[in-house]
């Protein structure tokens, strides 16, 4: 088992990973830009790709899930939310279909991660949004990437670019990850590996990490007020298809 599938197995470790201080953050920009940028109606047709067991959607109930991961469409299906099993490089979706798409943290992931961004660009309707967030800059890179599955860091303009090339406008672009952000990510990495390797957590242990993912999170919101594109460790995109 890989460091990171035991979130699919291990119900604490699930708890411990939906209240991480990078994971609340992430959830907090891309509900900001969410807003910022799109009127939400009941009729929005929604779709949040790759998410794993950590939804990003600010309207989870209304939104389709997709991953290519049973355990985790299994996980999401348990807590009432509409998902299905799907490739983000061959969505099960047709043409034209979603007014949004969220994708948070996934093109990393993904060796054809251009043939991804036609994929749901192909899925959304003109005029549709797609917010997407991606690690940034090769100096970063870590062995939490490689854990992770991580095959790629992306260069923000050469990204910026790509998404134009396929046929997206960029409404906007912005740094929500830090240099700190980073380093409190490798650390608490190494935490959660040692953690692992002492066996099931203590109720005691859950409590603490919720404690101190509640204080990270505040810290790395006013780092990012110092963070720019060149230093920042995560890029947000908020692209519309023309």
């Amino acid at each position: 088992m890989k460091d990171f599938d035991i979130f699919y197995v291990d119900p604490n470790y699930i708890r411990i990973k939906n209240t991480y201080f990078n994971y609340v953050n992430r959830k907090t920009s891309i509900r900001k830009c969410f807003y910022k940028h799109i009127t939400y109606s009941e009729g929005l047709i929604m779709v949040d790709v790759g998410v794993g067991i950590s939804p990003v959607s600010p309207k989870p109930k209304h939104t389709l899930f997709i991953d290519f991961a049973e355990e985790a469409i299994n996980y999401l299906q348990q807590q009432g939310y509409q998902a299905k099993y799907g490739d983000i490089i061959d969505l099960p979706l047709e043409s034209d279909y979603a007014d949004v798409i969220f994708c948070s943290e996934v093109l990393e992931h993904v060796e054809n991660y251009k043939t991804a961004l036609k994929e749901m660009h192909r899925t959304l309707k003109t005029g549709g949004d797609l917010i997407l967030t991606v690690p940034v800059h090769d100096k970063y890179w870590d062995l939490e990437d490689e854990n992770a599955g991580h095959l790629q860091r992306f260069n923000p303009e050469l990204l910026s670019q790509y998404l134009t090339d396929v046929g997206f406008r960029i409404i906007e672009e912005k740094p929500i990850g830090s240099w700190l952000e980073r380093e409190l990510s490798k650390l608490g990495f190494r935490i959660f590996i040692r953690q692992k390797n002492k066996g099931p957590l203590r109720k005691s242990v859950i409590l603490a990490s919720r404690v101190a993912n509640c204080v990270l999170y505040l810290v790395v919101r006013a780092s990012l007020l110092f963070t720019s594109k060149k230093s920042t460790s995560i890029m947000l995109y908020c692209c519309r298809k023309e």
